[in-house]
């Protein structure tokens, strides 16, 4: 019974370390992936009935009621996605068990040749007098080959490394998978525009997976924000100053991050996106201090932040309040869009109003990915299995037969480079007497 089983076992992996299935898993993946492209991944309902309407379907099919009834908003994290990775995770174990790991073991074992017809199979031979059998094991040994004897008969090989190749792409292919499947799950991606000044927690998730774990013991505190400018008075770089706290507002970390050059902390990833002007703060006659919300208007690609001061039933004592950029230039207009006087923050006006300071936000894109390390890992494995493949499997056997050594070879790639090597070992067992 033990025997039936050990049988069904072997033929199950056979069929599922088939390289056609293999193929095909591959291909089915690729296609999934490239819908994944095609198709915007996570996005609310209303995303989908505005981009993909009844009324127009692309192909005369995909509307938003296709997509989310076969789950192609989602297909990173869908059930059936992770099921076929699995399935083909599968298919690249069974065949390193079944086909790679023998085959290296092959290679491992000693196989002397015990008949000269062998030697004309091979892809080069030479006969050599008998007493330099000791010389050629020297060179060969030299040329860091395996030397093996066993009486008349001898083994050598070098590059059992390259054997390893095959293996190593099948295991980075595998940990790519599983790192991959816990990004989709585990990770996750919050989009969060906060007043300098404030702390937050994250909260408005734009992404995330069935198992997203977020921890509830780290707050984050915008501690400053600012923007740097060219001589032409474009926007340079702009800035945050962010730390992270503990429950009790200790802080753990702190960081000034900018475009490229995230605060990392734990596994999670904070990046500078964006920022904003929510208003700006004035102080009337030098007392009351208020706050007058900004409105940002777009025009002609330029961006500028309009708000209305109102200190009065006079018509003198409303104005229209005008800046387009935060290095401190402030203009002051009428009701009638007139300008009345162009100011900077910490200047009285002649209406005695001081402008103090910008309440300004900054754009923050947090992100986390558990399986960000095990990607990396599996690809230092698969650059370090693609060098390893280029190294050439060689062997050479040697056969004492009627007073002459027999020595021959073949190689599993790198061919003219073998032969020019097995000719300098010959010209070298010949120099050596």
């Amino acid at each position: 019974m033990s025997f039936l089983t050990k049988s069904s076992t072997t033929k199950v992996l056979k069929q599922l370390a088939s390289l056609k299935l293999a193929i095909i898993l591959l291909s089915v993946i690729g296609i999934l992936i490239s819908l994944g492209t095609f198709i915007e991944q996570g996005q609310s309902l209303t995303f989908y009935k505005e981009n993909y309407p009844s009324t127009k379907p692309i192909l005369g099919f995909i509307d938003w009621h296709f997509i989310t009834k076969l789950q192609l908003n989602t297909i990173y994290t869908n059930f059936w996605f992770l099921l076929i990775l699995i399935f083909f995770g599968a298919s690249l174990l069974a065949c390193t068990y079944t086909t790679q790991i023998p085959s290296l073991k092959k290679f491992r074992l000693w196989e002397f040749i015990q008949s000269t017809k062998r030697f004309q199979n091979l892809q080069f031979q030479n006969n050599l007098s008998l007493n330099l059998t000791n010389t050629a094991s020297y060179y060969l040994r030299n040329n860091n080959y395996h030397v093996f004897r066993q009486g008349k008969k001898n083994y050598s090989y070098s590059g059992l490394l390259g054997r390893i190749g095959p293996i190593l792409v099948h295991f980075s292919i595998l940990f790519i998978l599983v790192g991959s499947s816990l990004g989709a799950l585990g990770g996750y991606t919050v989009q969060e525009i906060v007043p300098r000044g404030e702390v937050f927690h994250l909260q408005n998730f734009i992404q995330y997976g069935r198992l997203t774990h977020v921890p509830q013991t780290i707050s984050w505190r915008v501690n400053d924000f600012w923007i740097t400018y060219t001589d032409e008075l474009k926007v340079n770089q702009f800035y945050s100053d962010l730390s992270a706290l503990d429950t009790q507002g200790n802080e753990l970390k702190r960081k000034i991050i900018f475009v490229n050059e995230p605060f990392v902390y734990k596994g999670i990833s904070i990046y500078q996106t964006d920022w904003d002007v929510l208003g700006i703060k004035l102080k009337v006659n030098d007392k009351k201090i208020v706050q007058i919300p900004l409105k940002k208007i777009n025009k002609s690609g330029r961006n500028f932040w309009v708000g209305l001061i109102d200190l009065g039933t006079a018509e003198k004592s409303k104005y229209t309040i005008l800046l387009n950029d935060l290095t401190g230039q402030i203009y002051l207009y009428n009701l009638k869009g007139e300008l009345i006087e162009k100011t900077i923050l910490g200047k009285p006006t002649a209406s005695n109003l001081i402008f103090t300071d910008f309440i300004t936000t900054t754009g923050l894109q947090i992100k986390s990915d558990p399986g960000l390390q095990t990607v990396y890992f599996s690809f230092a494995i698969l650059i370090m299995s693609i060098y390893v493949s280029f190294f050439s499997y060689s062997q050479i056997w040697g056969l004492e037969k009627n007073g002459t050594l027999v020595l021959g070879g073949k190689a599993n790639r790198a061919v003219l480079a073998f032969q020019e090597e097995f000719r300098r070992t010959i010209k070298k067992i010949y120099g050596k007497n």
